[in-house]
C-alpha cells in the first residue's frame, strides 16, 4: 500500500517532463513542420546558438499558433533571452489553449518567479498539486521526511517542483516558510553542519553552482549561522541576485550577535545593494540576462537594450550604468563611458562600486584630480577597497603627493596580505620598496584590482 502511495505522489509533477505537451505534438516529420522547427530550436539552444533558437521557435509558433508545444518553445527561448513581453504573450497563449496543462502551469510559475510575481507562481504550483488524487496530495504535504527523501531522489521532476516552491518563498521574503518546506521534504536534515560544508566548497574554489547550492542549504538548514547566511548573501550579490542577496545579508545581520557585524551588514546593504533604493525583480533579471548576452554572446545591441530597460524599471539600480559605460568603452567612446558612470553615481550616490569604476576610468585617462576625488569617495565608502586604494595612490603619486601615495599603498598592501596573501599585490609592493629606498621616479605605480573579498566583485 505504501508503495502505491509513493508512486501516486510521484505523479504530482509527471507532466513537468512535457508529457501533456507532447500529447499535442504531431508526429515528427522533415522539413519546416512546427514539430521539426521546435526540435531545431532545441538543438540550436543545446549548441549555444541562442539567437537561432529564438528565431526558429518564433517560426514554429507562427506556423502553428494553436500548438501548445510551439508556444512553450517560443516562450521559453524568449524568456531565456530577456524578451519578457514576448515570453508572457507566448505562455498566456499556451495556457489559453490548454488551461489544465500542468507543463504550462509549471512554466508560468517559473516565469512569474523570474519577474517577481511570487503569488502567481505559488498559485500555479498549487493548481498543479490540486490535479492529483487526494491521497497523493496528503502524502506529498504530510508524509514524514524519511519517506520524502527517497521519493525525491527517485523523481527529479518532483524534486524540481519542491525546490521551486522553496525558491519562491525565499525570494518572496518568507524564509521561515521556505525552511519549513525544506525540512518537511528532507532537503535539509537536523544536525548536519551545512555551513562548514559550504565553507569547504568556497575555500576549494568550487564551481559557482556548487557554492550556491551549499550556501543555500546552510541558509535553509541552519537559521542561526549568521556568518554563513551573510556569506551567501554576499555571494549572491556578486552573481547579480540583488533581491535575494539583500534578503540574506539582512537576515545574517539580524541574527548576528556582534555589533561590529551588524554595522558591517548595514553598510553592505547601503553601499552595495542600493540601501533605501531596492531593485525590482524584473529589472534584476533583465540585468543578469543582459550581462550574459554581452559577455557570453557578444550581443552588444541586445544587451544595451536590456540594460536600458533595467534602468527604466529601476532608475536607481547602479550596476547597469557600469555596463553601459563598458559598452561605450568597447565602442571607443571614453567620454560617453565617463558620463554613464556619472549618471550611475547620481542615481545611487552611495554605490561604492560605481565610484570605484568611475575613478579607475578617469585614472586611465590621466585626469588625476577628478580620479582622485572619485577614488577618495570610493575608499570613504569602503575602506578595505584594495584596488581603489592602489588607484588612489597612483593619482596622488601623479600630482606629487608622496605621503598620500605611501599611506594608501601601505594600507592596501597590509589588508590584502592579511586576507589573501601577497601574490595579488606583489608589483605594488615592489614599487613601494623602490620608492622608499630611492624616492619618487618618472614611472607611475602599478594599480592591480585584485579580487580580495567575496561580495565586492563582478561589476
Amino acid at each position: 500500500m505504501k508503495r502505491r502511495v509513493i508512486v501516486t505522489a510521484a505523479v504530482v509533477v509527471l507532466s513537468l517532463g512535457g508529457a501533456s505537451a507532447r500529447a499535442q505534438q504531431p508526429a515528427p516529420s522533415l522539413g519546416d513542420s512546427p514539430a521539426a522547427l521546435v526540435e531545431r530550436a532545441r538543438a540550436a539552444y543545446t549548441q549555444g546558438r541562442y539567437h537561432d533558437a529564438l528565431a526558429t521557435a518564433r517560426r514554429a509558433a507562427e506556423a502553428a499558433p494553436r500548438s501548445v508545444l510551439a508556444q512553450l518553445a517560443r516562450g521559453g527561448m524568449a524568456e531565456f533571452m530577456g524578451e519578457f513581453d514576448e515570453a508572457a504573450q507566448a505562455y498566456a497563449q499556451a495556457q489559453a489553449l490548454a488551461p489544465s496543462d500542468n507543463t504550462t502551469r509549471y512554466r508560468m510559475a517559473s516565469f512569474a518567479t523570474r519577474v517577481g510575481d511570487y503569488d502567481r507562481a505559488l498559485r500555479e504550483l498549487d493548481a498543479i498539486l490540486a490535479t492529483q488524487p487526494k491521497a497523493a496530495q496528503l502524502f506529498f504535504r504530510w508524509a514524514p521526511p524519511f519517506v520524502q527523501k527517497p521519493l525525491l531522489k527517485r523523481s527529479p521532476a518532483l524534486e524540481q517542483f519542491v525546490e521551486l516552491q522553496i525558491d519562491i518563498l525565499m525570494e518572496k521574503g518568507d524564509l521561515a516558510g521556505a525552511r519549513r518546506l525544506a525540512h518537511r521534504h528532507a532537503i535539509v536534515e537536523p544536525g548536519r553542519d551545512y555551513c562548514a560544508e559550504a565553507n569547504v566548497k568556497k575555500s576549494a574554489r568550487g564551481s559557482p553552482d556548487e557554492v550556491f547550492k551549499a550556501f543555500r542549504l546552510a541558509a535553509l538548514g541552519q537559521p542561526d549561522s549568521a556568518d554563513c547566511i551573510w556569506w551567501y548573501g554576499q555571494w549572491l550579490t556578486d552573481e547579480g541576485y540583488m533581491r535575494l542577496g539583500r534578503l540574506m545579508v539582512e537576515e545574517g545581520t539580524r541574527v548576528t550577535s556582534a555589533a561590529s557585524n551588524k554595522e558591517s551588514g548595514q553598510r553592505f546593504v547601503r553601499i552595495r545593494l542600493g540601501g533605501a533604493r531596492p531593485v525590482s525583480k524584473r529589472a534584476e533579471s533583465l540585468f543578469m540576462i543582459a550581462t550574459q548576452r554581452y559577455l557570453r554572446d557578444g550581443d552588444v545591441e541586445g544587451a544595451a537594450r536590456l540594460f536600458d530597460e533595467s534602468v527604466r524599471l529601476s532608475p536607481t539600480f547602479a550596476r547597469p550604468y557600469s555596463y553601459k559605460a563598458r559598452l561605450a568603452l568597447d565602442d571607443g567612446d571614453r567620454e560617453a563611458a565617463v558620463q554613464w558612470l556619472r549618471r550611475g553615481v547620481e542615481a545611487d550616490p552611495e554605490s561604492w562600486r560605481t565610484w570605484h569604476n568611475l575613478g579607475r576610468l578617469l585614472l586611465a585617462a590621466e585626469r588625476w584630480d577628478e580620479a582622485g576625488r572619485a577614488l577618495a569617495r570610493a575608499v570613504e565608502l569602503f575602506p578595505d577597497d584594495v584596488g581603489g586604494r592602489l588607484a588612489l595612490a597612483r593619482a596622488l603619486y601623479a600630482v606629487g603627493d608622496w605621503d598620500g601615495y605611501r599611506t594608501h599603498t601601505e594600507y592596501a598592501l597590509g589588508f590584502a596580505r592579511n586576507l589573501s596573501g601577497k601574490d595579488g599585490v606583489k608589483e605594488p609592493a615592489d614599487f613601494l620598496a623602490k620608492f622608499q629606498r630611492w624616492g619618487p621616479g618618472a614611472t607611475l605605480p602599478p594599480t592591480p584590482d585584485p579580487r580580495v573579498i567575496l561580495g565586492w566583485n563582478r561589476d
